[in-house]
């Protein structure tokens, strides 16, 4: 049972990672699933009965259209997909959003996983865990913390602050399309899964953003936060 209480108007840092730390996400496709996964499910009003894939692709071909129409459970600061686990930070909107998102984002996926790939039983290892960002500072690291995630399969160093080559990590940040770090640079994004207003509030420009990123990365900022020892042992 998660003892955690979301309240309305409150910001969460949310993840998880595979049953016995197994892939997640085994190809693009897979990758590419759960990221329009972010947007569709968080809504209210989306239906997604019986399977039908049709109903799914008109969802997503005419968002523009369909964003006045959208009620969302949350507001998606930033986000990270690696092979063997995500985070995510959210804003929950209405009542037990952030609960009803997770649901069906968890249901949804694993039913698509096991279908494509022909297993069965969880794929997550257990409820998903989530920590409340009570003070501003700590709310500012929390998307960089998730974007630099990308360098644990590159170059762990920076979870020390010891990171020697900043602009092969830019290039690789840059490069990587499963993590809202391209929302923060300016790139934009396929689909509205996070709210750019959210992102430009505590960073203002692009080139702010990468200041403050490479702070951490390099060692000028060092800060630990006792709930991201969870996801040290995810990567």
């Amino acid at each position: 049972m998660r003892s955690i209480d979301f309240v309305n108007d409150g910001y969460y840092h949310v993840f998880n990672r595979g049953v016995d730390k197994r892939d997640v996400f085994l190809c693009e496709v897979d990758f590419q699933r759960f990221y329009e996964s972010l947007y569709l499910f968080n809504d209210k009003n989306y239906r997604h009965e019986n399977g039908k894939e049709f109903e799914r692709w008109g969802k997503l071909s005419c968002y523009e259209i369909n964003e006045e129409l959208r009620d969302p459970y949350v507001t998606i600061v930033s986000f990270c997909l690696l092979p063997n686990h995500f985070h995510l930070l959210l804003k929950q909107n209405i009542d037990g959003g952030i609960p009803k998102f997770m649901q069906k984002i968890g249901q949804g996926y694993t039913n698509y996983f096991n279908k494509k790939h022909e297993r069965s039983g969880a794929l997550f290892e257990g409820p998903y865990k989530a920590v409340e960002i009570k003070e501003d500072n700590h709310f500012k690291h929390i998307p960089r913390y998730i974007h630099l995630n990308v360098l644990d399969h590159t170059d762990a160093k920076w979870r020390k602050g010891e990171l020697e080559d900043w602009e092969r990590a830019k290039k690789i940040l840059s490069d990587y399309e499963w993590s809202s770090h391209g929302v923060c640079v300016g790139k934009g994004q396929i689909l509205p899964v996070v709210n750019e207003s959210e992102i430009d509030n505590y960073f203002g420009t692009p080139e702010n953003y990468l200041e403050f990123l490479k702070e951490w990365a390099v060692g000028a900022l060092n800060i630990h936060h006792p709930h991201l020892s969870y996801n040290k042992d995810a990567a």
